[in-house]
């Protein structure tokens, strides 16, 4: 039977003999009964699955360990490895060998974000007292929620500012949601987004000020695959896209070479 057709439980078991002969390099049947406690047989039918589909000669069973160990020419059936797996290894069996940062805490309130969806979904104009940190004293303006973007960390919603007479990314938790909402109107003239509807193509290289050993490093780090490494984003998110690829920082390991604007064709648009 193809690894592909496999019933669910039983690809799950065989996904894990796969993750242990790629970080382990080894595993028995006793691997399979401790992580989901089946039977011995069951271990061992899901041993000849996995061995029926691997490639010929990727695995040795050693008789002094009793094990089968993963070869040279070991190759996964479930896909290539991800660092999420090596991090799920490290929580679940080297507990005290692995931390984390802990995450930044940005408030996203849900008396400020449920309003700004129903706008968007309605193509309402709603008014808003937001505090921007241009402005000493919040500002009260009528703005239409039009799009929302992540930048890893919290949302953001894109919107017409009447205001400002502009599109303007606004943070939800800048909104005094007990000021805010309680007047809404038809969005009207709302112009097209055109930096929403245009690509930005940030060619980046090794920065300058790096050594050759450094820079090497950098492009090995950075995945590049030519001289320059290209990383595409809306033009509306650039800023958000430098920031988080540390363009922007006192000494950044990329520095952008150009950057090239292309508007985004039919199929793109007529998408959205």
């Amino acid at each position: 039977m193809a690894f592909n057709d496999l019933k669910h439980a039983q690809r799950a078991r065989l996904e894990h003999l796969d993750r242990l002969f790629f970080w382990d390099g080894a595993a028995t049947r006793t691997s399979l009964i401790k992580q989901f406690g089946i039977s011995n047989a069951q271990a061992a039918l899901d041993f000849r699955a996995y061995l029926a589909e691997a490639k010929k000669d990727a695995l040795r069973y050693d008789a002094s360990s009793r094990q089968y160990l993963a070869q040279e020419g070991f190759q996964r059936l479930s896909g290539e490895a991800t660092s999420a797996e090596l991090t799920q290894l490290l929580t679940t069996d080297f507990a005290a060998a692995f931390d984390r940062l802990p995450d930044l805490q940005r408030v996203q309130d849900m008396r400020v974000l449920r309003p700004l969806y129903r706008a968007f979904k309605a193509k309402e104009a709603v008014k808003i007292v937001y505090q921007s940190m241009r402005d000493p004293e919040p500002i009260t303006r009528w703005i239409a929620p039009v799009r929302f973007a992540s930048d890893g960390v919290r949302l953001h919603v894109r919107a017409w500012c009447y205001t400002r007479q502009a599109f303007r990314d606004f943070h939800p938790a800048r909104i005094d949601p007990e000021r805010s909402f309680e007047e809404t109107r038809p969005a009207e003239a709302v112009p097209t987004d055109e930096d929403w509807f245009t690509w930005a193509i940030l060619k980046l290289k090794p920065h300058s000020r790096l050594t050759d050993a450094q820079q090497r490093v950098v492009r090995i780090e950075f995945g590049f695959t030519a001289d320059v490494l290209e990383v595409r984003t809306r033009k509306a998110l650039e800023f958000y896209t430098e920031r988080r690829w540390g363009l922007e920082q006192k000494e950044p390991r990329l520095e952008r070479v150009s950057t090239e604007y292309v508007v985004m064709g039919a199929e793109e648009t007529d998408a959205i």
